[in-house]
């Protein structure tokens, strides 16, 4: 690859990444897809974990991503332009910070996925990441959750990181 398309495509992901800086959140628009693509499926998460709550959950922060970011796509169950799949690769919940009393604190959640957003129409991929993880903590002391509070913060972190890095490729 020569080098000014590697330059200007990390020009364009840092621009992505300052953006979302100071908006705090990143979107993107169903004109920042191929204009070919009128509709997406968004794929089960496989799941390698056993835990298909989790994936499900996954799943559901994705297909809200599309909802909010792309109106101008349809969301559809049967044949589509593009597939949008991922597979739950691996999930951790470990202690982070202790008091000083030895008890826990915070916990972190670690969630990693493989993404593929395939384009049926030009039968090519959009963007692909074989490994994407994101963490998301919570603090046992303010009565936070596993579920209600460090999954969705990594969940969220995982929708920011595959709008961010799927920017680059469309």
């Amino acid at each position: 690859m020569p080098f000014r398309n590697v330059s200007r495509i990390l020009c364009f992901v840092a621009i992505a990444l300052f953006a979302g800086l100071l908006s705090g959140c990143y979107s993107f628009t169903a004109s920042t897809l191929p204009s070919h693509i009128k509709t997406v499926k968004i794929h089960e998460v496989e799941d390698k974990t056993l835990d298909p709550v989790l994936a499900n959950n996954i799943r559901e922060g994705v297909v809200e991503m599309f909802r909010k970011n792309a109106g101008g796509v349809r969301l559809v169950t049967g044949e589509a332009n593009a597939d949008f799949e991922m597979t739950l690769l691996s999930y951790t919940n470990k202690p982070e910070n202790y008091n000083s009393n030895s008890d826990v604190e915070t916990y972190r959640v670690t969630i990693r996925v493989s993404v593929k957003f395939f384009d049926n129409v030009k039968e090519k991929v959009i963007y692909e990441s074989k490994s994407l993880s994101a963490e998301g903590t919570y603090d046992v002391q303010a009565n936070e959750t596993e579920d209600r509070h460090g999954q969705a913060r990594a969940i969220e972190k995982l929708q920011d990181l595959i709008i961010t890095n799927a920017l680059a490729k469309w």
